[in-house]
C-alpha cells in the first residue's frame, strides 16, 4: 500500500512540476509512476480496487491541474515566467496603418513584393496582384499588420 501511495504522490507532484519545467522528462516520470501506481494496485488488490485506484488517480490529477493553472499567475516563483507586457502594437505598425490612400512610386520592381518611396520615405510594399515596374506610379490600398498592400496607378489617375 505504501508504494502504491508514493508513486502515486510522486507522479502527481513531478506532473505539476512539468508544468513549470517543460522538457519532457518529468512528465514521462509522472507518467511512469502513475502507471506503476496502478499496476501495483491491480497486481496487490484485484481488478475492482486497481479500477477504483485508476479513477482515483485521474480524478486527483484533472484537480491538481485545474487548482495549479488557476494559481499559476500567483505564486511568487512562477510570476517571473509570465509576460506582463504588450505584444503586436508599436508606434511603427500604427504609422504603417496610417498610409492608405497614399500615392508614391516604386523604386525597385515589385515581384511582387519591393520597395516603395511615399513623401519621401523609402517603405517595404506588396502588390496586390500582377507585378510592377520600377518607376511606375503606386498608391496604397491597404495595411494587414506589418505588410503595406498597393496598386499600380496610371498618369491619369
Amino acid at each position: 500500500m505504501t508504494t502504491i501511495l508514493i508513486l502515486g504522490g510522486i507522479g502527481i507532484l513531478t506532473l505539476l512540476a512539468e508544468l513549470v519545467l517543460p522538457g519532457g522528462l518529468l512528465g514521462i516520470v509522472s507518467a511512469l509512476c502513475l502507471v506503476g501506481a496502478v499496476i501495483a494496485t491491480y497486481a496487490t488488490y484485484g481488478i475492482s480496487a486497481g479500477t477504483a485506484a485508476f479513477a482515483i488517480l485521474v480524478v486527483i490529477g484533472l484537480a491538481s491541474i485545474s487548482i495549479w493553472m488557476k494559481l499559476f499567475h500567483r505564486l511568487p516563483f512562477t510570476r517571473k515566467l509570465i509576460l506582463d507586457d504588450a505584444v503586436g502594437v508599436d508606434a511603427t505598425l500604427l504609422e504603417k496603418q496610417n498610409l492608405t490612400g497614399q500615392k508614391g512610386i516604386a523604386l525597385t520592381d515589385l515581384m511582387p513584393s519591393g520597395r516603395g518611396e511615399f513623401e519621401g520615405r523609402r517603405i517595404d510594399v506588396v502588390t496586390e496582384g500582377p507585378s510592377i515596374q520600377k518607376g511606375a506610379g503606386i498608391e496604397v490600398i491597404a495595411t494587414r499588420g506589418p505588410s503595406i498592400i498597393v496598386r499600380e496607378i496610371h498618369v491619369g489617375n
